[in-house]
């Protein structure tokens, strides 16, 4: 199970949003760069950047920051925020990204997204971003009647194999992970996922290891940069038996 920092940039800043919320803004660092290197000399396997920009605008808005990331860091990095053309997603894998995260598109305009999953399947992740068990787009401003567990098992059909699993109604508010919400949309759905959204505390990593094979990784993102969680306790309690 990876465990894997996030790193949200808006305006050129790391930030956390609170729920999803651009007027619930916390900066963490002026320098994303400085914040990755930070990361992989702790250890970290995995990058997840976002560009939250991005995400509200639906084009990418801090791609020269993200590139000059991947391209000055020795760990793979998985990038998302408006990528909603092929273009954008080309220019994230041309820069090195090892993964794009994919999440309003595969809903909203299914013919751009069969052409990524033509050009580079085994490189997209599918961010499904869950609130009250229906899926949440556009920077998680809309929702929209299908189930999520609906959604990630339909993909799955069509040869996706990685997703992210978000609970928008935890993440950023470091209230802990609803473990039940998790494990019921793994069983409905099938996939295997890197869980996201309200981690805060050890014992949230522990529950979430404890769902076992279902869960690929975890995202970690304010409770690192709050100091809640150290990333190095993290590593070790993934590595218990």
């Amino acid at each position: 199970m990876l465990p894997i920092p996030a790193i949200d940039i808006l305006e050129g800043k790391v930030v956390r949003l609170e729920k999803g919320d651009y007027q619930k803004v916390e900066v963490f660092s002026t320098s994303p760069l400085l914040v990755a290197r930070k990361w992989e000399e702790e250890g970290a396997p995995f990058l997840h950047v976002v560009d939250l920009e991005g995400a509200k605008s639906g084009y990418p808005v801090n791609f020269p920051v993200i590139k000059e990331l991947i391209q000055t860091v020795g760990i793979p990095v998985e990038v998302g925020g408006g990528i909603r053309e092929v273009s954008s997603f080309m220019g994230y894998l041309d820069a090195g990204a090892e993964r794009v995260v994919l999440s309003s598109i595969v809903v909203k305009n299914p013919s751009v997204f069969e052409e990524m999953m033509k050009i580079a399947r085994e490189k997209i992740v599918v961010s499904i971003d869950t609130r009250d068990q229906f899926v949440s787009l556009e920077g998680w401003r809309e929702e929209i009647p299908v189930k999520a567990a609906d959604l990630a098992k339909d993909l799955k059909g069509k040869g996706i194999e990685h997703f992210i699993f978000t609970d928008v109604q935890r993440d950023g508010t470091l209230q802990g992970v609803r473990v039940e919400v998790i494990r019921d949309f793994i069983a409905e759905s099938g996939v295997s996922i890197i869980v996201a959204g309200g981690i805060s505390h050890k014992e949230d990593i522990r529950k979430i290891k404890s769902l076992g094979e279902g869960v690929e990784g975890i995202i970690l993102g304010k409770a690192l940069y709050t100091g809640q969680l150290n990333f190095k306790e993290v590593c070790s309690i993934l590595r218990e038996e």
